[in-house]
């Protein structure tokens, strides 16, 4: 890896999934048909899916929930599902509807907090250990093509210090002061997480393990 190319992955600060995630990602997004992102909304994470949300607003192009997919059985051709899972109280109810909507084939790509603070939308009910998070989708009958860390360790350390400022620094002001200026220093501090994303121990402390499950 050149130091152009750790440049890079800084500077767009928002490209923090491990090459593997994208891979994962990018193999879903070649499916044809119709793709899905459950829970996707306001912001559109790829032209081709097609984000359901519970709240009518801009970039929202289905309101539903993601207990009830307003979809038939066996009609979609991939799903989409990042930073969803945690708040949902029965995940594995809205993984079985994957399931049944999905096609014979299809595929579902999920990224979902493991070392994360609490953030309520509008709960937020647990979080994955990458073993947990593999087993939801084959309880569901999912066969797990590829699974492991999403977002890297370095960032754990930079998420939970700026929640840590805004939490219990005194005055809302100063707080978010502080919590703002360690997200802006940590985003150089999280350059190990170029290299420790894709460390085989980086399951074990990483931010956000990924999935990518496949109807049987």
């Amino acid at each position: 890896m050149t130091w152009s190319s750790v440049a890079g992955a800084l500077g767009k600060g928002d490209d923090l999934r491990s090459a593997a995630a994208h891979a994962a990602f990018e193999q879903l997004l070649r499916r044809d048909g119709v793709l899905l992102s459950v829970g996707g909304g306001p912001t559109r994470v790829h032209p081709r899916l097609r984000n359901l949300n519970i709240l009518c607003e801009g970039g929202v192009d289905l309101v539903g929930t993601a207990y009830q997919l307003p979809f038939a059985d066996g009609s979609v051709d991939g799903i989409h599902c990042e930073a969803v899972l945690e708040h949902l109280e029965y995940p594995d109810r809205a993984v079985a509807e994957m399931e049944r909507v999905l096609k014979p084939g299809a595929l579902v790509f999920a990224a979902t907090p493991f070392l994360q603070p609490y953030h309520a939308y509008p709960d937020h009910y647990q979080n994955y250990t990458l073993r947990g998070h593999t087993r939801l989708f084959e309880r569901a009958g999912f066969r797990i093509l590829d699974a492991g860390a999403c977002v890297g360790p370095t960032f754990v350390l930079v998420d939970l210090l700026a929640n840590y400022a805004r939490e219990f620094t005194p005055g809302r002001v100063l707080s978010r002061a502080l919590e703002r200026t360690l997200r802006f220093l940590g985003r150089a501090l999280r350059l190990p997480d170029v290299r420790l994303r894709h460390h085989k121990a980086a399951e074990k402390l990483c931010s956000s393990t990924f999935v990518l499950a496949q109807k049987s």
